[in-house]
């Protein structure tokens, strides 16, 4: 009985009069009595790192997906505000797929690939390049911007066993059916090779490029030479797609944005036929263990 005389109970008075200075109020909670659990704190760093992969900063192949243009604009700015800025955007859920054939699997649910879902080939091969679409292929949700130029970067991985198989990036423009070959194409290969399809019509060399052999004309629809991924023993390669919807130019470039990539113009692109369809992102994986995922997509303009 004397023990319990002198226990001392608690002022809610005083509670109520510190309340708005309190971080532990319901208006400003903060975990002090039940701490995340493990799964929560797992969850949350996962979150954080995929953040961090696809804005360059984390120790990932290939350094920042960020464009040169960009950061060298962002500090032009602070010396000269009376010229033209570049104005970039990334179009909301634009990294994700909005389909894939019946031979890829796109895995979104986990934190780490809820901002950029990841397309792979678990099923069988493909023993036709010509028949890859739609079976072996995965379309961007989002359309690239007409007339603007359009930044895309890949993360293209694969197996020891299956790295000479080719896998292909590039843009389309899909045809009336869902199973309908693309109306348009235009593909960059694993092995260096860039090649028209569709409507698309004749290729023209604009810049041969730092990176590959230089590109070369093999025929009117397509071109070799160019940057290749998956060589020496490299199984991680980020694949950089720069296209230009207002004059038809695409560049291509492996592992970071070069200085002098190898480009490629499509005249049909920036005609009045190539603004008809819309043009997606796209990705064609024709081996089991092949995976690809966006990690940037920018939209950049003048104004």
């Amino acid at each position: 009985m004397a023990l319990a005389s002198t226990v001392h109970r608690t002022n809610w008075l005083l509670f109520e009069a510190t309340a708005p200075h309190d971080r532990t109020n319901p208006d400003r909670p903060r975990r002090l009595v039940a701490p995340r659990s493990l799964a929560e704190r797992r969850r949350a760093e996962a979150v954080r790192t995929a953040r961090d992969i696809l804005r360059g900063t984390a120790a990932t192949p290939g350094g920042s997906a960020e464009h040169p243009d960009e950061r060298h604009r962002s500090r032009w700015l602070l010396n000269d505000s009376t010229g033209d800025a570049m104005l970039t955007s990334r179009p909301n859920r634009g990294l994700r797929w909005r389909g894939a054939g019946a031979a890829l699997t796109i895995y979104g649910e986990h934190p780490a690939y809820r901002e950029s879902s990841v397309v792979a080939n678990n099923s069988w091969d493909c023993l036709d390049l010509k028949s890859a679409f739609p079976e072996f292929s995965a379309i961007g949700s989002r359309s690239l911007q007409p007339g603007l130029v359009n930044r895309l970067v890949f993360e293209m991985s694969t197996e020891s066993d299956v790295r000479s198989r080719i896998a292909q990036i590039g843009v389309l423009q899909l045809g009336n059916e869902a199973s309908a070959p693309p109306h348009a194409a235009i593909m960059c290969r694993s092995d260096g090779d860039i090649v028209a399809d569709g409507a698309a019509g004749l290729l023209q060399v604009v810049a041969l490029g730092s990176q590959g052999t230089g590109l070369a004309h093999r025929m009117g629809d397509w071109c070799s030479g160019g940057p290749t991924w998956w060589q020496g023993v490299a199984l991680v390669n980020r694949v950089m797609l720069q296209v230009d919807l207002g004059s038809g130019e695409v560049a291509i470039s492996v592992d970071d944005w070069a200085e002098q990539p190898a480009i490629v113009r499509l005249p049909m692109m920036a005609d009045a036929e190539g603004s008809l369809r819309a043009w997606f992102p796209a990705v064609v994986l024709t081996a089991i263990g092949q995976q690809a995922r966006l990690i940037d997509f920018q939209v950049s303009s003048l104004c």
